[in-house]
């Protein structure tokens, strides 16, 4: 431990396999369950389009922090990490400082990353280092998976792809969500080429009104594979009160006919999307995920 007072020299390095006992200690109280970083720490390590780095204080590692290049102009920072000793000594401005400095050699031109509406402290750090808010998500959760009846609520197909980019161009929620849609907490943008692949998988319900697409939700099924559990998340929803009630009757009813025990919701923070939510029994959690953004010129 170090003197408040005192301002020790940070190192930051690529991430070692032995860095992971000094890590996972300070890590273990992370929240009052733990941690999920010793769960992906070897596959941090491992995996092609990432990096860990570390920071280090007498050579002993004191923070981390997790870089992913999602496509070549964007990459995601996560698992951001201090030491509790080390706290208010710049460990976490020098790591992030690192990955901004490497993703714009890698030639990306955006850097993103969520911190909780709670999070005041992690606030300030990126307010300092040029990060800007860029949208508010919400999550939500229900195990009670029941049998509904949607009315105008379907499975897209590759024919609806041209229509459901079209409504997403002109769509109030895609602008409130920065374009953005997540999976797992990581959140990544939403172009025409991931919309056709969603649909492609069979995963993306489509609202459709006289008019034409008026709403949509994408899913994935990475909570099932990461977490070992029957569920599903959404990734995206957009479309007014009705069309949101709609699909998540549809998609509430997909999960009770295949057996899923638990449905996981994340939507930009707009109210008639929270308000469906809320109408068929979702659990809202408190606080939202607040994504940042910085520009790498």
């Amino acid at each position: 431990m170090v003197n408040s007072r005192t301002k020790p020299k940070i190192y930051v390095r690529k991430a070692k396999s032995s860095d992971k006992e000094a890590v996972f200690n300070f890590c273990r109280k992370t929240w009052s369950w733990g941690d999920y970083i010793p769960k992906v720490w070897d596959k941090w390590l491992k995996e092609k389009n990432s990096i860990v780095f570390v920071a280090t204080i007498n050579k002993v590692p004191v923070g981390i922090s997790h870089l992913t290049i999602d496509k070549p102009s964007e990459v995601w920072l996560s698992g951001a990490r201090t030491d509790p000793n080390y706290r208010r000594m710049g460990v976490a401005t020098a790591i992030t400082k690192k990955c901004l400095k490497y993703a714009q050699v890698r030639g990306a031109k955006i850097a993103r990353l969520v911190t909780e509406s709670n999070n005041k402290a992690a606030q300030r750090v990126l307010r300092k280092l040029g990060f800007q808010p860029i949208t508010e998500f919400v999550e939500a959760k229900t195990e009670n998976i029941t049998k509904e009846v949607s009315e105008n609520s379907r499975w897209a197909e590759v024919k609806d792809i041209n229509s459901a980019w079209a409504y997403l161009q002109n769509s109030e929620v895609y602008r409130e969500s920065a374009g953005l849609y997540t999976v797992l907490f990581h959140w990544y943008s939403l172009e025409k080429e991931d919309l056709e692949k969603f649909v492609k998988q069979r995963k993306v319900i489509l609202h459709e009104n006289s008019k034409g697409v008026d709403g949509l939700v994408l899913i994935d099924n990475a909570s099932s594979r990461e977490w070992r559990e029957k569920s599903l998340q959404t990734c995206y929803i957009d479309g007014d009160y009705t069309a949101a009630l709609d699909m998540l009757k549809f998609l509430k009813n997909h999960c009770y006919t295949i057996g899923i025990q638990k449905i996981y919701a994340f939507t930009c923070n707009y109210k008639p999307i929270v308000k469906a939510l809320d109408k068929l029994g979702f659990e809202i959690d408190e606080p939202t995920d607040i994504v940042y953004a910085k520009k790498l010129v």
